[in-house]
């Protein structure tokens, strides 16, 4: 290094004044060439107090293997554990010891003596009566963080007396139960409180630190109306209410709230009108109304602050607000379930992640801007009274994934920018009035997993092609069109299919023979065709197969033998020869076929997206988090 430092000033020293590229030289080395000499200068951690020490050996016997912790180096530097210096001595301040199989409480007795413990984590575990371990323990004096989430506590909530500094407090995801009243009000500095996913009963409690920020208690038996004393609570910044059987009306004391940015009662019996003083927590950007018996009409103005709005699911009913669908800040809108009426407006923000407005009475025809919305992935508009055509508009929003249009009164043919979709994975347009053909680029929609065009006047023969054998798609639905041609043998690439249902078309020739290649396929309708020739005997390959319908067409032959838990229904094709046994599938099977085709779906399908959010982290400029959803693909 000396040597390198040499010639870089015999370099300088041939210029009387040093131009600015070589002190910038000079200085790129003193830099590069002190980083191992300062490296090399770094002091190792304070070794750690004597008696933290023991205690930390100790807990090292009830942990075990689980944290890999080295038994012969400082236990500040083992995972989980942090620790701060005074003076030449070092001392634990937070300990983390997640899902590491604890469930002998005596651990406790060595981790309370850690007196200047600031944070404690014991999540994932399985303790059974963590609280009443809390009682003599010099811990509690500087503890700001409790975390006892997800392990097996029981009974009722013990008091949390000595927590004078506790900020933090997460009981959920246990078996807790009973009343809480004052258990907690010994905590003076408490901001953030947890204990959803219990068996707490009786009022919400009330007599919590004024200094609470986050308080939730979803998941739990909370009963009664929602109390007055709740809006003390005026520093509140989320407020998680959500699985309870709270009723009665929601009171009007919002404003009380000058921060709060999430609130959520979805999922309880509350009644009476939304509270018109939400409007004005101009904090406020989610709120989760769903679940419940709430009436009258959506307040205007509702989205003005709010970005994720969720009323479905209630009696809610009147237009929707003209202005609803325009703030540029509005990302997600459900009004699924209402008895809502009149138009969707047309006005449609381009900011909205998912449009949900489905089992409504709107009317009209599908705006056109809402091709405007180009970072949409959701649009359900399905079971109203929707009519005209499908916008070619809806072609412009490249991250669709999930369209539903079901069940209302569209006419005309499918826009062929749908098939350019390439994040598209549900499309949904049965019980509609639709025509045309099915656009042949819906052969190479490489995300698709569900395609549902039943029950509409779909013409032409089916879009199949070679280049088929990348499809995703798990559920095929076109029962009950106009559909002609030859079942074609390249149908056997979809590889994914659980469910086909080509009843109720106009097809004709014969069954592939093929057909018992398909790995996953437990449904298959090919009744009320023109197919004739016999079944293949491939059939009896398909190991998963639930429902067999051939139901009234031409087909001939010998039936291959199935297992007898295999629902079949060959009536109408008078040259199937079935033997004894097989007898059994020829009449009785007849009225269960329409049955099973609204049952029987798609093991598959649940499967899919919705995108959603995380109630508690999508602040201000966050991204969206992913939820999956269940979706069902009935007919």
């Amino acid at each position: 290094m000396e040597k390198v430092l040499r010639v870089a000033m015999e370099v300088m020293s041939r210029h009387h004044a040093p131009d600015r590229s070589l002190c910038l030289l000079l200085l790129l080395l003193f830099l590069l060439l002190g980083v191992p000499m300062a490296a090399s200068t770094e002091q190792s951690p304070a070794r750690l107090n004597k008696a933290h020490e023991d205690i930390m050996r100790d807990i090292l016997s009830s942990v075990g293997s689980t944290k890999n912790w080295n038994t012969s180096s400082n236990p500040c530097q083992w995972s989980g554990v942090h620790c701060s210096s005074v003076a030449s001595s070092a001392f634990v301040t937070r300990l983390s010891l997640p899902g590491c199989g604890l469930s002998n409480a005596t651990i406790l007795a060595s981790i309370c003596n850690l007196h200047t413990l600031r944070s404690l984590n014991l999540s994932r575990n399985s303790f059974t009566d963590l609280p009443s371990q809390l009682s003599p323990c010099p811990m509690k004096a500087e503890l700001q963080v409790l975390d006892l989430s997800s392990n097996m506590l029981s009974g009722q909530l013990g008091d949390f007396v000595g927590f004078h500094k506790l900020e933090v407090l997460d009981l959920s995801s246990n078996s807790l139960n009973g009343n809480i009243s004052t258990q907690l009000s010994d905590l003076p500095k408490l901001r953030s409180l947890n204990l959803s996913s219990n068996g707490f009963e009786g009022p919400v409690p009330t007599s919590i630190a004024t200094s609470l920020e986050d308080l939730v208690l979803s998941g739990n038996n909370f009963s009664d109306h929602i109390p007055m004393g709740l809006f003390r609570y005026g520093n509140l910044t989320l407020l998680d209410l959500c699985r309870n059987n709270l009723h009665g009306d929601v009171p009007d004391g919002f404003l009380s709230f000058p921060k709060l940015r999430i609130l959520v009662l979805s999922e309880n019996n509350l009644t009476g009108k939304i509270p018109r003083s939400l409007l004005n927590v101009t904090t406020l950007f989610r709120f989760g109304g769903n679940q419940n018996n709430f009436v009258g009409s959506i307040p205007q103005g509702i989205t003005r602050n709010i970005r994720m709005l969720d009323l479905s699911y209630n009696m809610l009913n009147g237009d929707i607000p003209s202005e609803l669908l325009s703030p540029d800040t509005l990302e997600t809108i459900d009004l699924t379930a209402n008895r809502l009426e009149g138009f969707i407006p047309g006005n449609v923000s381009r900011s909205l992640h998912s449009i949900r407005l489905g089992r409504n009475l709107l009317g009209g025809s599908i705006p056109e801007s809402i091709g405007n919305a180009i970072d949409l992935v959701n649009l359900l508009l399905d079971g109203n009274k929707l009519v005209g055509y499908i916008p070619w508009q809806l072609s412009r929003c490249k991250n669709l994934a999930l369209i539903d249009l079901s069940s209302n009164q569209v006419q005309g043919n499918i826009p062929i920018g749908l098939g350019n979709l390439e994040q598209l994975v549900v499309l949904k347009l049965q019980k509609n009035n639709l025509s045309g053909d099915i656009p042949s680029s819906f052969s190479d929609m490489s995300a698709l997993e569900i395609l549902n065009l039943s029950h509409n006047s779909f013409t032409g023969e089916l879009p199949f092609t070679n280049s088929t054998q990348s499809l995703k798609l798990c559920y095929l639905g076109l029962h009950g069109n106009k559909l002609n041609g030859v079942i074609p043998s390249s149908i056997s690439l979809l590889q994914s299919l659980i469910t086909i249902d080509l009843g109720n078309n106009e097809l004709i020739g014969i069954i592939p023979t093929n057909i018992g290649t398909f790995l996953k396929l437990e449904r298959l309708d090919l009744s009320k065709n023109y197919l004739s020739g016999q079944v293949p005997s491939s059939v009896a390959n398909l190991e998963r197969l639930m429902c067999l319908f051939l139901s009234d067409n031409n087909l001939s032959g010998p039936l291959p033998e199935l297992p007898k838990w295999v629902m079949v229904n060959v009536t109408g094709n008078p040259g199937i020869i079935l033997d004894t046994e097989e007898n059994r599938t020829s009449g009785s099977m007849k009225g269960s076929q329409d049955d099973f085709r609204s049952a029987i779906w798609v093991a598959a399908a649940s499967f899919v997206l919705g995108f959603s959010l995380s109630f508690y982290w999508a602040g201000p400029g966050e991204k969206l988090m992913p939820r999956l959803e269940t979706l069902h693909c009935d007919d």
